[in-house]
């Protein structure tokens, strides 16, 4: 679902295992030892990716009921710029400190990390999403519906009363 404050959290959450993933490889530490923080940073990178898709294309109540959509758009481009930047710097000390393998391996893995998110949790929100969708469209036709059935017996109602 789109809305600002998810937005913001994945947004906090890559800033902050990126600071941590930046003094863990500044202080000479292992690969293993940030790959709990990398994941963490994967992670949200690839939830503010799925947020940037969606608001490329909201549904018609996610622009009706989460606020500004332009909003969502303008901040979650902004959070791509962002996180290119910490991308680049990330190769940047990875290949440093670990080599040119130690860089293929986190795109293996963030590549891993992406496909199981989009399997597990994306898919269960974009039904989620359509669930809801198509329960606000059936009880709008039915309130539709009944408001012509009451019409109707108004107008009969009429009739038989002359």
């Amino acid at each position: 679902m789109i809305d600002p404050v998810t937005l913001t959290t994945a947004i906090g959450l890559a800033s902050s295992a990126y600071g941590q993933v930046k003094k863990l490889v500044q202080a000479g530490r292992e690969f293993e030892e940030i790959s709990e923080s990398l994941g963490k940073w994967m992670t949200a990178v690839s939830d503010i990716d799925n947020i940037n898709k969606q608001s490329n294309s909201p549904s018609t109540f996610d622009r009706l009921f989460n606020g500004s959509v332009e909003e969502v758009a303008l901040k979650s481009y902004s959070a791509k710029l962002q996180i290119k930047k910490q991308r680049e710097e990330l190769k940047n000390w990875i290949v440093g400190h670990y080599g040119l393998a130690g860089w293929e391996n986190l795109l293996r893995e963030e590549g891993r990390i992406r496909k199981q998110r989009a399997e597990a949790v994306y898919k269960i929100e974009e039904q989620k999403r359509k669930i809801r969708d198509y329960s606000i469209m059936g009880f709008a036709i039915l309130i539709g519906l009944l408001a012509i059935g009451w019409m109707v017996w108004l107008v009969s109602m009429d009739v038989s009363s002359r």
